[in-house]
C-alpha cells in the first residue's frame, strides 16, 4: 500500500515536468546563471525538484512503515538513513541552488537525490 503511495505521489506529480526533455542532465554541468538559461531550463529544474521533494516525502512515510513493522532494522537501517539524510541534504541544496537560478545545478543534484530515493526503495522492500 506504501509502495502504491509513493509511486502515485510522484505520478501525479509527473505531469508538472510538462515538456522537460530530461530529469537528469549530466552532472558534469553545475555552473550557469539567469542570464545564460533559457527560461524554461529554469522551469523544467523547478518542476524537478518539486518531484524529488514529493518522492522523498513519500519514501519517508515508506522508511517509517518498514521501521515499524520490523522490516527495517540493522544495517539495512542504518544505510537507509545514511542515504536518506544525504537525499535530504542534496534537495537543501537543490533548493539554495533554485534560489540563486542555478538550473543545470539543481538539475545535477535533482538526479542525484532520484538515485538515492531509489537505493532507498530497493532497501526498505517498496
Amino acid at each position: 500500500m506504501i509502495f502504491r503511495k509513493t509511486y502515485f505521489a510522484v505520478i501525479l506529480a509527473l505531469p508538472l515536468l510538462g515538456g522537460c526533455s530530461s530529469v537528469a542532465p549530466a552532472l558534469g554541468v553545475l555552473t550557469g546563471s539567469v542570464a545564460t538559461q533559457a527560461p524554461a531550463t529554469t522551469a523544467d529544474a523547478e518542476k524537478a525538484l518539486t518531484v524529488a521533494h514529493l518522492a522523498l516525502n513519500a519514501v519517508s512515510e515508506n522508511i517509517l512503515t518498514a521501521t515499524k513493522s520490523g522490516a527495517l532494522h540493522g544495517t539495512n537501517a542504518a544505510t537507509v538513513k545514511v542515504w536518506y539524510d544525504k537525499a535530504s541534504d542534496g534537495l537543501q541544496a537543490a533548493d539554495q541552488l533554485d534560489v540563486v537560478a542555478n538550473a543545470p545545478g539543481v538539475m545535477a543534484k535533482v538526479d542525484s537525490v532520484t538515485t538515492l530515493i531509489a537505493q532507498i526503495q530497493t532497501l526498505v522492500g517498496k
